[in-house]
């Protein structure tokens, strides 16, 4: 598909200037910070959220929505990208397309998804601290110089409305206690969002058939939906024990699992291989509190 010609090529409002000027220490700090939008650290934030079970504040089925949240946000990203098909400002140090921003959408999509389904805290606390993480994510980008400002803007404002429409038209928001969670994702909730998944991450390759990580998304989503079909209620009410057994099981399973899917996505070449290996990677994942808990004594 031809991207189609906008007036947004020429986006840049003398951020790149800016960028250029600013000395190599303030750069350094907006370097890390900007990791708090890689989409292999969320994913393995909430993987380890999911195995431990509610103990910092989110239920099982709340950190596998979480996760459905952020395979949502690479079939957006990277269909959105190849439609647009906008290049990066010229000091970018990654090739490819900039608009919209991944990390400012994923980020977007992320935390404010954690702060709306977690119950620790008051909501508006959750959600103040959302928007600090995901601002600075997003000033980062530009600072780094891989986006223009247009690109994060786009990207924070496709997260908020995604993530609005994913919550409103399924759980809903509840405001009635304020110390509480804003929403609460039951079992079809959650495999109806992997559904969706799967099909952004489809629609995603009609714009763009060659992308891995569309592949990934896929095959993570359509694994995800059935694994959680099959023993997600078994799933969301384990309680797995804080011991050396449950971290050497967990903590090893967890990393097979992340490292079979992103491996895949960088190593591999075929795309229906790459989405096998995702879907092999979420059933495991989604699979680590049972197989833990039956190890248990």
């Amino acid at each position: 598909m031809t991207p189609i010609a906008t007036p947004l090529v020429t986006r840049g409002i003398g951020e790149v200037a800016l960028a250029e000027s600013l000395p190599e220490a303030v750069t350094a700090v907006f370097w890390a910070l900007t990791h708090l939008g890689n989409p292999y650290l969320l994913l393995a934030s909430v993987a380890l959220a999911y195995l431990l079970g509610d103990r910092i504040g989110l239920s099982r089925r709340a950190a596998v929505f979480a996760l459905a949240l952020g395979l949502c946000a690479i079939g957006l990203t990277t269909g959105l990208k190849h439609f647009f098909g906008l290049p990066r400002p010229p000091i970018s140090y990654r090739d490819g397309l900039g608009f919209p921003s991944g990390h400012a959408l994923g980020a977007t999509m992320f935390w404010g998804g954690v702060a709306v389904l977690a119950t620790r805290g008051r909501w508006r606390q959750r959600l103040a601290v959302a928007g600090v993480v995901v601002a600075t994510v997003a000033l980062s980008r530009v600072v780094i110089g891989v986006h223009y400002l247009a690109d994060v803007v786009a990207g924070v404002g496709i997260g908020v409305g995604f993530l609005a429409v994913a919550v409103g038209l399924g759980p809903g928001f509840d405001r009635d206690d304020p110390h509480g969670a804003l929403t609460t994702p039951d079992h079809r909730h959650v495999t109806a969002l992997f559904a969706v998944a799967a099909g952004l991450g489809l629609a995603g390759l009609l714009v763009a058939p060659g992308e891995s990580e569309l592949f990934l998304g896929v095959g993570t989503a359509a694994g995800g939906a059935a694994a959680w079909h099959r023993f997600g209620r078994r799933a969301a009410t384990v309680t797995v024990a804080l011991s050396r057994r449950t971290f050497a099981v967990g903590g090893s399973g967890l990393a097979l699992a992340l490292g079979v899917m992103s491996g895949s996505a960088k190593l591999l070449a075929s795309g229906p291989v790459i989405a096998a290996a995702g879907a092999v990677g979420a059933v495991g994942l989604l699979a680590l509190p049972l197989v833990v808990d039956a190890r248990e004594p």
